[in-house]
């Protein structure tokens, strides 16, 4: 079975290095694409982990073609801002920040179920922006902490899921998308997002931009998602008695506020001015994001053993590092302009509306969603094509941009193994597989109705 994943990753590199390059597209591009191809076989199939099998790539591809151009992604400040935003988020869980802001949120106002809701909703709200591993913010501080409360209550998977767990379990899914999607540096993937769409279709997407853009689109869908479950998907318990005792109990056992947490809670707060002020500042949002990891270094917030121990940040840099490389190299080497050609000759979207060629590319990006089981690696093989398509549209660059740049986000309620927060929620065993996905694709389409309907004609108007 291992030979049989290797395969494609070897044919890919040698088809095109057999095949002759076409006019204008020089031979190193053309056996770049090869390389390319091979990634995403390797991301798709997985014949090891994504780390790994990139730097047998990287290894082998070395010996046959420059090797500046193949690890020019692991110097790109993009890469190194998703490790320092996998990291931050680590602080959080380290120091009980996180645990802390949730457990006094509930005790102040968690008294019924749909309240509780929005609490959950709120708590993963405050962390996104400094929080860029969503399936660490979400599965590892906020779900945790209200599914204690719902087993506290006697709502546990195998006897009465239904009583509230089940709601608060596809409530955090949708949630932890819409966080993400609200904010940039609400989840890895919108940086990669974001550096793609720079690289190919020359958007200057930054921190501020993405939020204003987000803000009511992404902030009316958080408001209207917990009403909305509670009426489809309705809590049988809808009054809660001793939520006061379970919080006390949660920052009883976390003990006085230390140290740590007061320091972390002043670089959150200057990270989040930093990156709200970039467009004034100058100082843009990968800058601010490495000084927030620097200064939680510095004064020992975090530790060298916590910087190394965070695997899975780690494990990003390598995959991706080498992902974004290759898609540079292309990029310089005209490949995207010979691939626009090319597709026009067989998807022709010039002739239709701005609105109307959206709609296709979201929905191209939603109808593929059920073939991926990473968000990015959806993004990272799949964006670099929808955005090549979408220079062939008549369409601003920028509402192309950002129209896939949120569906990035929200998309993955399609499925539970759609993100990290998927796997980890659905996990849990409170909703069955049918009715996760059926959930999740009714809040797709609320999230392509409000983006639609509300979105674009909100950033025409406030001229983005």
């Amino acid at each position: 079975m291992l030979y049989l994943k290797l395969l494609p990753i070897i044919f890919f590199p040698v088809l095109f290095w057999i095949i002759p390059h076409p006019e204008g597209v020089a031979a190193p591009t053309w056996h770049m694409v090869g390389i390319y191809l091979a990634m995403l076989c390797g991301l798709v199939l997985r014949p090891f982990t994504d780390a790994v099998i990139m730097l047998i790539i990287l290894g082998f591809a070395s010996l046959v073609l420059a090797p500046g151009p193949l690890f020019a992604g692991f110097g790109s400040p993009m890469v190194w801002f998703i490790i320092s935003a996998f990291i931050i988020c680590k602080a959080f869980v380290i120091t009980g920040l996180g645990k802390r802001i949730a457990y006094l949120l509930l005790k102040r106002y968690g008294k019924n179920t749909l309240t509780l809701g929005y609490l959950m909703m709120v708590t993963d709200t405050v962390l996104a922006p400094a929080t860029g591993s969503n399936m660490s913010r979400s599965g590892g501080i906020t779900y945790p902490i209200f599914r204690n409360i719902a087993e506290a209550l006697g709502s546990t998977p195998d006897q009465g899921s239904r009583k509230i767990g089940a709601y608060l379990t596809i409530l955090m899914y949708v949630v932890s998308m819409g966080t993400s999607s609200l904010f940039l540096t609400g989840m890895a993937t919108n940086s990669i997002t974001v550096s793609l769409a720079n690289e190919i279709m020359k958007v200057d997407l930054g921190w501020m931009t993405w939020f204003k853009a987000a803000v009511v689109p992404a902030g009316l869908v958080l408001l209207l998602a917990p009403w909305i479950l509670y009426k489809i998907y309705a809590p049988e318990l809808k009054t809660i008695a001793n939520v006061t005792e379970i919080a006390e109990q949660g920052l009883n056992d976390l003990g006085p506020i230390k140290r740590e947490e007061k320091l972390l809670i002043v670089f959150f707060i200057l990270g989040v001015l930093g990156w709200m002020t970039g467009s004034i500042t100058g100082i843009a949002f990968i800058p601010v994001g490495l000084a927030f990891l620097a200064c939680l270094l510095l004064f020992k917030v975090l530790s060298w053993n916590d910087v190394v121990g965070e695997k899975s940040a780690w494990q990003t840099f390598v995959w991706y590092g080498a992902f974004y490389g290759c898609a540079i190299a292309l990029s310089k080497g005209g490949f995207y302009v010979y691939l626009v050609d090319v597709i026009k000759n067989y998807l022709d979207l010039s002739h239709l509306s701005e609105f109307s060629a959206i709609a296709v590319l979201v929905f191209i990006s939603l109808a593929v969603r059920y073939f991926f089981v990473s968000n990015s690696a959806f993004v990272v093989s799949f964006y670099p094509v929808l955005f090549t398509l979408g220079m062939t549209t008549q369409a601003h660059p920028m509402y192309v941009a950002l129209s896939l740049a949120f569906s990035a986000g929200y998309g993955a309620l399609l499925t539970h193994y759609g993100n990290g927060a998927g796997v980890f929620t659905f996990s849990s065993g409170y909703v069955p597989q049918k009715t996760f996905w059926l959930l999740g694709t009714v809040m797709v389409l609320v999230n392509v109705l409000v983006f639609f309907l509300i979105g674009i004609p909100y950033w025409k108007l406030i001229g983005i």
